[in-house]
């Protein structure tokens, strides 16, 4: 095999969740003529690991201890030298944070950071951290405008070291049949239903309370709708609680993790994501391939991705009176959400390509590699 580019990805994990699905995406796509992937967890490797291992590509697991860990900065730059690092590209604010250091004591040649999120959250400190190590990085991925917009105001980031690449999907998972009555079984929803659904963490930025009351708004009105919600996380047992007492044990099931992303997506009608915060949802690109309409909060890069009124609809976050509004248009209305799912489906692949979006990621590899000197690249 040719001589190839060592790229590591540094992540927290490989359990499921948006970034780690793009990190496992681009490991698992990279040209392996020209390039060599690896992953590197700072905790624990998680599900995706799994898959990446048995496509050949190595997933290490450091084991962070909370907080402060000088000792995983000095593993993490062993990993480097030992697997003759050419690029570490970072994803998620600790990873950054860790990665980065790691890959200056190593003396790695290309680094690299995605921003995946608006991160609110971070606090004076955190920005400071960033523009220390933005001398060291040669460049910034953002998944939205949105989010380069973020950042680019905190950190004053020079333009021609950032870019922005939506996030992209593989449409093949989606052109195999699903024979969707039995997953609704399986799922114990009625196969006469119609049926709207949010699908990923059950996190408090989600939004899922706010799909919770939008049902409870709809139960008279649209005797028909039912909900669900799949995917596992820390708000399940608030989620069960709310349900309860709003009464909608007989409307929405909550069947928590499901193996297969695209038997869900093909157990739905509707697909709704009443975040309060985002980066550019895989979850809207999913369901988008899935031939889905889609229910979205207007924030971060979800109008990026949504065309209001034409793939779906777009309404205020923390308004479960407008959500209810929208998904119960489309419950009303099945024949209009059958269109736009249908052009969700075509308008995903001319601007939501998983193809372009490694390809983007390859270009800034090899233009800062290039610019820095080939020096010697490593045996495959």
């Amino acid at each position: 095999m040719a001589e190839r580019i060592n790229v590591l990805y540094v992540i927290w994990s490989l359990q499921t969740g948006g970034a780690e699905r793009v990190v496992a995406d681009l490991a698992r796509s990279l040209d392996r003529s020209r390039f060599r992937a690896l992953v590197c967890c700072l905790n624990f490797k998680g599900r995706l690991a799994e898959e990446l291992e048995r496509e050949g590509i190595p997933v290490f697991a450091l084991g962070k201890r909370p907080k402060l860990d000088p000792v995983l900065l000095v593993r993490l730059a062993r990993l480097m030298r030992r697997e003759r690092v050419d690029v570490v590209h970072t994803h998620l604010w600790t990873s950054s944070l860790w990665g980065r250091l790691a890959a200056v004591l190593a003396g790695v040649r290309v680094k690299v950071v995605t921003e995946h999120n608006l991160d609110t959250w971070r606090r004076g400190w955190h920005f400071l951290a960033d523009r220390v190590l933005g001398r060291f990085t040669d460049h910034w991925i953002f998944v939205s405008r949105e989010v380069e917009g973020f950042y680019r105001r905190h950190l004053a980031l020079p333009e021609d070291r950032c870019l922005v690449v939506h996030n992209g999907i593989d449409l093949a998972p989606f052109r195999v049949p699903v024979d969707a009555g039995s997953v609704r079984e399986r799922m114990g929803l009625s196969r006469q239903a119609w049926v709207a659904g949010v699908i990923g963490r059950l996190d408090e930025r989600k939004g899922h309370r706010y799909f919770l009351e939008a049902i409870r708004c709809l139960a008279k009105r649209e005797p028909g709708l039912h909900g669900v919600i799949v995917g596992e996380g820390r708000e399940g047992a608030a989620l069960a609680l709310q349900r309860t007492a709003l009464g909608l044990e007989e409307r929405v099931r909550l069947v928590g993790y499901w193996p297969s992303l695209v038997e869900a997506l093909a157990a739905i009608d509707l697909f709704v994501l009443p975040s309060l915060m985002e980066g550019h949802p895989l979850a809207v690109l999913e369901a988008m391939a899935a031939g889905k309409p889609v229910v979205a909060t207007r924030v971060g890069g979800n109008p990026e991705a949504v065309e209001d009124g034409v793939t779906g609809l777009l309404v205020p976050p923390r308004d479960a009176e407008a959500l209810a509004g929208a998904i119960g248009s489309l419950a009303h209305d099945p024949r209009r959400a059958a269109r736009m799912g249908e052009e969700a489906r075509g308008r995903l692949g001319q601007r939501f390509s998983l193809e372009a979006a490694v390809q983007a990621n390859q270009e800034v590899y090899l233009r800062h590699y290039e610019r820095k000197g080939s020096g010697v690249a490593h045996a495959g």
